[in-house]
């Protein structure tokens, strides 16, 4: 009985902390980006349609089922820890500040590579109204909808996490930062605002990276980016959306357009003020 309370208690305790990540994050977000900056941020905007209330509900409500399976399938995980039954490490040394630095960007091109060629299997006719049609449900994604998953997809999704914890020396704080990133990339791939710089995708190296516009692209044309945080497997693949270039170009005129509309607005502002004086 004992250990059922304090396995209970646990559960809580993890639960509790996905859940304030998530609201606080995504909510954050959202109050940010349609509600305190919606109109200065209208260029920036990726799709010209709004995302509906019930759909908001849905993504909330779905997520939490997700935070749900999601701190049930990290309970073992954290007991397995405490125990001593991982190969987690808390002291930089012996390993040394290389393999702590070294070990985060591994762990990060695995997971994407993982995320990647998961993600096409999820989008296979038979598998994905089982798995992956949740997700999907988010046709004009938001914050709200970074966790709104099926049970199936948010237990595959999150099974690489114990993976590397169990089979991959790994700091504390370096799976911390891992899981962390995981999360703000994962966050900012559901902005439905485009916020990286256009530019950035024509230099040789920042090609490579993802802006929000390549997975907003993926919820709105469905086969196709199925990157998590690079550009490098659907490069390599050749998944990108055809259009995705062409969708960068229009979203650098619309921000450009909406700068000098801005700017032409505040000469007249600051005109009218001056005559009035």
């Amino acid at each position: 009985m004992f250990k059922l309370f304090f396995y209970t208690g646990l559960y809580l305790q993890v639960l509790v902390v996905f859940l304030l990540t998530y609201f606080l994050t995504a909510g954050a977000a959202y109050w940010l980006l349609y509600i305190n900056k919606k109109e200065r941020l209208r260029g920036r905007k990726i799709q010209d349609r709004e995302a509906k209330k019930q759909a908001i509900y849905r993504e909330i409500k779905c997520s939490v089922i997700s935070m749900l399976v999601l701190a049930l399938f990290s309970l073992p995980v954290v007991i397995c820890y405490q125990n001593g039954y991982t190969v987690l490490y808390s002291t930089i040394m012996p390993r040394g500040w290389i393999y702590f630095f070294g070990s985060i960007v591994i762990c990060i091109l695995i997971n994407d590579t993982y995320f990647y060629w998961l993600h096409r299997f999820m989008h296979l006719k038979a598998v994905f109204p089982l798995v992956h049609k949740t997700h999907h449900l988010s046709k004009t994604p938001t914050p709200w909808a970074i966790y709104s998953f099926s049970p199936v997809e948010t237990f595959i999704d999150f099974a690489i996490f114990p993976l590397l914890i169990f089979f991959v020396p790994l700091h504390i704080v370096a799976i911390g930062i891992v899981i962390g990133y995981n999360h703000f990339m994962n966050l900012g791939g559901h902005f439905g605002f485009e916020f990286v710089p256009v530019k950035w995708h024509r230099h040789w190296l920042f090609r490579y990276g993802l802006s929000v516009t390549h997975h907003d692209m993926h919820h709105s044309k469905v086969n196709c980016n199925y990157g998590l945080y690079f550009n490098i497997w659907d490069r390599l693949m050749r998944t990108n959306h055809r259009d995705y270039e062409a969708t960068l170009q229009k979203m650098e005129d619309k921000i450009k357009n909406q700068k000098i509309h801005a700017y032409a607005n505040d000469q007249r502002k600051n005109s009218c003020s001056e005559i009035h004086q």
